[in-house]
């Protein structure tokens, strides 16, 4: 599958996985998220390096970050084949189950 192909499936695999609401990065659901895919907060952190890329945002995300960890997020992104690997990877762990999150409803 091809980078932008990749990056459309891990989309509807997410959507499938957290909902309408998106994953809103607590640590409750990070913990659920390792523990029903294997997929860790580093691992999401790449994601999200991935997506501020596809999105032209991935500037405004780095403000808080050293020059060092801007040059290795940077790397990464640029690295198609390290990109790739990542995202068929993460696919795979989406992929892995079929659990979806607990939604709140109105009455939590």
């Amino acid at each position: 599958m091809e980078k932008d192909d990749l990056f459309r499936a891990v989309l509807r695999e997410m959507e499938r996985v957290w909902g309408e609401d998106g994953f809103g990065g607590e640590l409750v659901a990070y913990d659920w998220l390792y523990e029903h895919y294997g997929i860790s907060e580093r691992d999401d952190l790449h994601w999200q390096d991935i997506l501020s890329h596809y999105t032209d945002e991935l500037p405004d995300s780095l403000g808080d970050l050293t020059e060092e960890e801007i040059a290795e997020v940077m790397e990464f992104v640029e690295d198609d084949t390290r990109v790739v690997r990542f995202l068929e990877r993460l696919l795979e762990q989406y992929r892995s189950s079929t659990a979806v999150y607990p939604q709140k409803t109105e009455e939590d």
